[in-house]
C-alpha cells in the first residue's frame, strides 16, 4: 500500500512541476508583453501558485510596473482549456483509430507469420514469374509479368503475381468487389485465349472492347442477357458425327442440368446422358438441327424415329442400344427420359433455339482456331428458369478444354504454347461443370489455367459433391480470400490453414504479504488470424494462401487506378450505350407484339371468374 501511495505522490509531484513550468512560462511572457521585462520567480512552483491562487507574492514584478495578475490568469485559463480540448481530441481520435480498419491492418502487418519481403520477391514477384517464362511461354521472346502470371494485388510495396500454371480459387461473398478489384484486371491482362463466364454483365461491359484489341471476341448469350448486338450462334450438334464427341457432349449437357447436380440421381443422369448422346449422333448423321433434337428429346415415342437414322448411317450398335432403351421397362424409361426432357426443355423457347442454329454467313466458332490467338469467349447465362442453358454452356466449355488437351499433347513439353485461361465467375450459378475438379488438379501442367470464383466453398457443394468441392479447394494452389465471409466452419479451417504465431503476454499481480508487485511473462501460441479477423478484412484487402509459402496480406486496388483506366472507361461507356440500345429495342419489340391486338378486347370482356381461371 505504501508503494502505491508513493507512486501516486510521485505522479502528482511530476504533474505539479510540469504545470508550474508551463504556467511560469505564461507568466513571464505575459509580463514581458505588458511591462517590457520579465518578472523574477520566488520559487519553482511560482507559476502554479499564481495560476491557482492569484498570489502576487509568487513573482517580483519589474521595477515601475505592476504584475498583470488578471491577464496572466486569463491566459492560464485559456491555455488549460486548449490543452484539455487537445487531450480530449487526441483521446477520441486514438479511440476511433483503435477501432478503424487502418489500425486493424497495421496490427496484422506487424505480426510475425506473414510472408516477408524476401519470400515475396523469391516466389511471387514479377521477376519470379518471368524466370519461368522460357518453360511456360516459349512463344514469347520478351515476356512481361502478365504473360506468365496473374496479378492478384500488392504486398509490402511490390506487385504480387501467381504463375499461370497455378489454379486459383477466389472466395468472396456477394458485393465484396471480386470483379472490380480482381477479375476485370485478370481478364484484361490475360495474353492468351480466354473463356470467361458470368451471370451478369459487369465483367463483359468493362472488358469487351479492350479484349477486341487482342483478338476475336465471341459472346455466347442464348438467353439474351448481355445486350450485345450480335452474339454468336453455336450448334450443339456440330461435330457429333464423331461418336466420341456425341457421347461426351450428351453427358456434359445432362451434367449441367438440375438432374446432373443431384448426387442421389447419378445413375439416372448417366443413363440420360447416354440417350442424349445417341440423339445428338443421330441428328448429326441425318443432317438435322436442334428442332429435331427437341422433338426427339421431348418424347420417347417420337425418339423412335432416331433408331433407323442411326442404323442407316452405320451406327447399328447405337441404334440397337437406343431401341432397347425405348422398348424397355416403362418405369425405367420414364426415369431416364426425365433427364433428357429437362436437357432439351430450353429449346422450346424460340430465342434459345435460334441461338443454337447458325445461319449462312454467321461467324463460325472453331475451338482449334480459337486457341491459336488471344481470342475471348464470353459465356453469359443463368441456371434459373425454364430457359436455363447451363447444360449447353457446360458442353461448350468441355469441347474447348478437350481440344486444348489434345493440342497440348502434340506441343513441346505437352503444354499449350499459348495457355488457355478459364476465368469462371459465378459458375456455380450457371452450370455444373463436371470436369472442373480434374482441370483444377492437372490443367496447369497442360497450359489450361483455371481461375474459379466462389461466393463460399459451401456454394460449390450445391453443384458438386462435398468431396468434389473439397478437391476443387485443395487443388487450388493459390487461394485468395476476401472479407465478409460468414461460414464459421470453413473459416475455422482457414484459420487452421494459416497457422499460428508466438504471442508474449506480461501479467502483474499484487502480493499482499510482501506489499510488492510480481511480474510474470507468458508465451502462448495464437492463430495468425482468428475467424473474426478473417471475416473483418476490409474490402480493399485480401488474404493469399499460396502453396507452402507463409500467408500474404494483399492490398487490392480497383481497375480504375490502372494505367490504362481512362481507355477502359471510354470503352466501357461505348459498350454500355450499345447495351442500352439493344435492350431498348428488345423492350419496344415486346411491347409491339404483346398482347396481340385481337385478344386484348376478348380478355377485357371475359367474366372475372374466367379471368381468375
Amino acid at each position: 500500500m505504501q508503494s502505491l501511495l508513493g507512486k501516486v505522490a510521485a505522479v502528482i509531484a511530476a504533474a505539479a512541476f510540469l504545470s508550474s513550468l508551463l504556467f511560469g512560462f505564461v507568466a513571464e511572457v505575459t509580463t514581458q508583453v505588458v511591462c517590457g521585462a520579465r518578472p523574477e520567480a520566488n520559487n519553482v512552483f511560482s507559476g502554479l501558485q499564481l495560476a491557482l491562487l492569484g498570489s502576487t507574492d509568487a513573482y517580483e514584478a519589474p521595477s515601475g510596473c505592476t504584475l498583470p495578475v488578471t491577464a496572466i490568469r486569463l491566459v492560464d485559463v485559456a491555455l488549460a482549456i486548449a490543452i484539455t480540448a487537445l487531450a480530449v481530441f487526441v483521446a477520441v481520435k486514438w479511440r476511433a483509430y483503435r477501432a478503424s480498419s487502418r489500425y486493424f491492418l497495421s496490427d496484422l502487418r506487424a505480426r510475425p507469420g506473414f510472408a516477408r519481403s524476401k519470400d515475396l520477391h523469391d516466389a511471387l514477384s514479377a521477376k519470379a514469374v518471368i524466370r519461368r517464362a522460357s518453360q511456360l511461354r516459349p512463344d514469347v521472346t520478351v515476356p512481361t509479368p502478365t504473360d506468365v502470371g496473374w496479378r492478384v494485388g500488392r504486398s509490402r510495396g511490390m506487385d504480387v503475381y501467381v504463375s499461370i500454371e497455378d489454379s486459383v480459387a477466389l472466395e468472396g461473398p456477394p458485393r465484396s468487389g471480386k470483379g472490380y478489384r480482381v477479375l476485370i484486371s485478370a481478364i484484361l491482362d490475360w495474353s492468351g485465349p480466354l473463356i470467361t463466364t458470368s451471370t451478369t454483365n459487369d465483367n463483359l461491359t468493362a472488358t469487351l472492347r479492350m479484349r477486341q484489341r487482342r483478338g476475336d471476341t465471341h459472346v455466347f448469350d442464348p438467353q439474351g442477357l448481355s445486350g450485345v448486338r450480335h452474339p454468336i450462334r453455336i450448334s450443339p450438334i456440330a461435330g457429333c458425327e464423331n461418336p466420341l464427341v456425341a457421347a461426351q457432349r450428351g453427358n456434359a449437357i445432362i451434367t449441367g442440368t438440375a438432374l446432373g447436380t443431384s448426387t442421389t440421381n447419378a445413375e439416372w443422369a448417366q443413363a440420360s446422358g447416354l440417350v442424349l448422346g445417341r440423339l445428338l449422333h443421330a441428328c448429326a448423321l441425318g443432317g438435322y438441327g436442334v428442332d429435331k433434337l427437341y422433338e426427339w428429346g421431348s418424347s420417347p415415342m417420337l425418339a423412335r424415329d432416331a433408331v433407323p437414322v442411326l442404323a442407316d448411317n452405320g451406327a447399328r450398335t447405337w441404334a440397337s442400344s437406343l431401341d432397347a432403351t425405348l422398348s424397355g421397362d416403362e418405369k425405367l424409361l420414364s426415369s431416364i427420359w426425365f433427364g433428357v426432357q429437362g436437357a432439351v426443355a430450353p429449346l422450346s423457347v424460340p430465342q434459345i433455339r435460334e441461338s443454337l442454329m447458325p445461319q449462312p454467313g454467321d461467324r463460325v466458332f472453331d475451338a482449334r482456331n480459337f486457341l491459336e490467338d488471344a481470342n475471348t469467349l464470353y459465356l453469359i447465362g443463368s441456371a434459373s428458369g425454364a430457359s436455363a442453358m447451363g447444360g449447353f454452356l457446360g458442353a461448350l466449355v468441355d469441347d474447348v478444354v478437350e481440344v486444348a488437351r489434345k493440342e497440348a499433347l502434340s506441343s513441346p513439353n505437352a503444354r499449350l504454347s499459348r495457355p488457355l485461361g478459364l476465368i469462371l465467375d459465378e459458375i456455380v450459378n450457371m452450370f455444373r461443370w463436371a470436369n472442373l475438379p480434374r482441370v483444377m488438379a492437372d490443367g496447369g501442367g497442360r497450359g489450361i489455367c483455371t481461375f474459379v470464383v466462389l461466393q463460399a466453398l459451401s456454394q460449390a457443394e450445391t453443384s458438386w459433391s462435398r468431396a468434389e468441392a473439397d478437391t476443387i479447394w485443395a487443388a487450388a494452389t493459390a487461394k485468395l480470400l476476401l472479407g465478409g465471409a460468414s461460414h464459421v466452419e470453413h473459416l475455422r479451417n482457414v484459420e487452421t490453414m494459416l497457422g499460428n504465431r508466438d504471442h508474449r503476454r506480461t501479467q502483474r499481480s499484487w502480493a499482499s504479504d510482501t506489499s510488492t508487485y510480481n511480474t510474470s511473462e507468458h508465451h502462448e501460441r495464437r492463430p495468425l488470424m482468428s475467424v473474426d479477423e478473417i471475416r473483418r478484412m476490409p474490402s480493399d484487402t485480401g488474404l493469399l494462401a499460396y502453396r507452402n509459402l507463409s500467408p500474404v496480406l494483399l492490398e487490392l486496388a480497383g481497375w480504375d487506378v490502372r494505367g490504362d483506366a481512362r481507355e477502359i472507361q471510354v470503352a466501357k461507356r461505348a459498350t454500355e450505350q450499345e447495351q442500352r440500345d439493344v435492350f431498348a429495342a428488345a423492350n419496344e419489340a415486346e411491347r409491339r407484339h404483346w398482347p396481340p391486338s385481337n385478344q386484348t378486347g376478348q380478355l377485357a370482356d371475359l367474366p372475372q371468374g374466367e379471368l381468375d381461371d
